[in-house]
């Protein structure tokens, strides 16, 4: 038995080596296209293009971000450390044993050991400036390679390119318009909107698929606000972008392992809490037992003790379970007038407020509230909503934003691809499209070269002669170097600008 295991773990480790080759970071199909092509082929130039967002009708733009971290994970250190730094012989061994062993067929890896001596990928992309959006349809970036040898490597590299970028632009792109709705009801609502940067609130790294996802994803949400409960992406930015400015923060908060640890009584449990942080902004998730008891019996008597906290440590409620609309907003048709009024109605009776310039009500600074437990876009403008029509401004929430707002998205929630439009062959180039009769339109793709004239349209049907000079395009990697960079502050101002 102990043989066996120690030739399973010798198998499970080679598995492990090869499948980490930046060589075989794509699909299995990838392999075999070189092959494929024309003889004579020399270049291949391709797009990448959120085609739709039929999946996701309010995301009316998408974000360009992640584009940077990308290259200098990806393409410069990973192909580096993993790739040409390597003893040539080893890398080619690996790829084709590799190839022999899953796919039953001899190949000789020339073009891996080609483009070993060649020392860097010859290709050069082009991306919109990140923290710029752009309309449905429009390219935000380009691929070509830059050696007519290496012809193949442009749509080589399409498969790590989307599984690497489709969600941090997505993430950023869900941000975007979760702002431009806070804005407009702190606009409609509120006096000022400075609390916009904090009322959207990134929850969701237990619910990513992986560290990575919640890194990129993380810092999608982290280009439209400050508040985040996903520290890895903070470390993200920071390794990737760098920043002079706060990127992302949050406040010492309560979960139910904590409440439910002190006791059934949670009126003990709220002074003890409250005591641990007398000078911060403290969150309290408050439905371990009864929220409704917390909310009507426990609050009031702690009315004073709150009141006498600084105005800066708010205590901010959160209600976890329930349906959203009736905890937050109230549901008309009960019987108990608590639940008829919600949340934001009854810490308005117990703790009172202001009223703005604009008419409506905001709360005592000392209390507030949260709500997390399954936020979308379409739940948030509800709750925005519902408050309005109770008179209640737009600032007296905060939405913690989970996996339903970051994880269920895939490559179709803006229909990201990759499509080469443009080859040349013997010194002749030529455009190549995808146009099929069987399609609604959505995989037509670009046709010929094409460049970006606004963040709203493009031109195609371009060649390499054409000018390119008012191309919003810009090129951010070529021949194996970054050649723009850009930091977490540019990028803001892009996105906010």
């Amino acid at each position: 038995m102990s043989g066996k295991l120690s030739e399973m773990k010798n198998g499970y480790n080679k598995i492990l080596c090869s499948s980490a080759v930046p060589s075989l970071l794509c699909d299995f199909y990838k392999t075999s296209h070189r092959l494929q092509y024309p003889v004579g082929s020399q270049y291949i130039y391709s797009t990448f293009t959120p085609r739709s967002n039929k999946h996701a009708p309010y995301l009316e733009r998408a974000v360009s971000f992640g584009f940077q971290a990308f290259v200098i994970k990806y393409l410069i250190r990973y192909f580096n450390d993993n790739f040409f730094s390597r003893d040539e012989s080893l890398i080619v061994q690996e790829y084709c044993d590799f190839i022999k062993r899953t796919l039953f067929i001899d190949v000789s890896g020339e073009q891996i050991a080609a483009l070993h001596r060649l020392g860097y990928l010859p290709v050069r992309i082009k991306a919109i400036p990140e923290g710029k959006s752009v309309a449905i349809k429009v390219p935000m970036l380009t691929i070509e390679n830059t050696h007519p040898n290496f012809f193949w490597l442009t749509n080589y590299l399409e498969t790590l390119i989307n599984v690497s970028l489709w969600q941090p632009i997505t993430s950023a792109s869900i941000a975007l318009a979760y702002r431009n709705v806070l804005m407009e009801y702190a606009v409609d609502t509120c006096d000022s909107a400075e609390h916009v940067p904090f009322q959207s609130h990134d929850f969701s790294m237990r619910g990513m698929s992986s560290l990575e996802s919640a890194e990129t994803s993380g810092a999608g949400h982290l280009t439209a606000f400050l508040g985040t409960d996903t520290i890895p992406a903070i470390s993200f930015i920071e390794a990737y972008y760098g920043s002079t400015q706060l990127i992302g923060t949050s406040i010492p908060a309560s979960e139910h392992s904590v409440m439910s640890a002190h006791g059934i009584d949670e009126l003990p449990t709220f002074r003890y809490l409250m005591k641990q942080f007398p000078h911060s902004m403290l969150s309290i998730v408050s439905d371990t037992t009864d929220f409704w008891h917390n909310i009507t019996v426990n609050l009031p008597i702690l009315k004073d003790e709150i009141m006498a906290r600084p105005a800066n440590a708010r205590v901010v409620i959160r209600p976890d379970s329930g349906n959203f609309f009736d905890i937050i907003c109230g549901n008309s048709t009960t019987l108990s007038s608590h639940e008829r009024k919600g949340l934001i109605e009854c810490l308005w009776d117990i703790f009172g407020g202001t009223i703005n310039k604009k008419g409506y009500k905001v709360l005592d600074p000392h209390i507030g509230a949260i709500y997390g437990d399954g936020v979308t876009f379409d739940k948030m403008v509800q709750i925005l909503a519902g408050l309005k029509a109770k008179g209640f401004a737009s600032s007296n929430i905060v939405f913690g934003v989970g996996a339903q707002t970051y994880q269920r998205n895939t490559r179709d929630t803006l229909g990201f691809a990759i499509k080469a439009t443009s080859i040349i062959i013997n010194g002749e180039e030529k455009a190549i499209f995808k146009n099929p009769k069987t399609d609604d339109g959505l995989k037509k793709s670009q046709c010929g070269r094409v460049k970006v004239t606004s963040f709203d349209s493009y031109v195609d049907g371009l060649t390499a002669k054409d000018d390119f000079s008012d191309d919003l395009l810009e090129v951010i990697f070529e021949d194996g170097k970054l050649t723009k960079t850009v930091t977490f502050d540019d990028i803001r101002a892009n996105l906010l600008g």
